[in-house]
């Protein structure tokens, strides 16, 4: 990258910007560089939409209402009362 830079640098301040060579590495210095800003975008967003929604991206699956209230009955936090009455509010009977 460094070698394309000083190469369209010396091509620019030195009038030889009139020529397709000059234009040329000018032309590919801006794709290079846009490139370069776009796989960093992805990689930003890939990694960090993984970590932000679980269940996507091919990480564990989210729990539902349900199954977190399951759960919570399995392990003793809630009592039966208290898990039939938000069941029904669920919609579970």
């Amino acid at each position: 990258m460094a070698t394309l830079i000083t190469i369209a640098q010396y091509r620019i301040h030195d009038d030889h910007m009139d020529g397709a060579w000059g234009w040329g590495m000018l032309a590919l210095m801006v794709v290079a560089v846009v490139a370069i800003v776009a796989v960093v975008i992805w990689l930003v967003r890939s990694t960090s939409a993984a970590n932000a929604h679980p269940g996507t991206h091919g990480g564990p699956p989210a729990e539902t209402p349900m199954q977190i209230l399951d759960r919570r009955l399995a392990q003793g936090e809630i009592a039966p009362e208290e898990y039939r009455e938000r069941a029904a509010i669920l919609g579970r009977p």
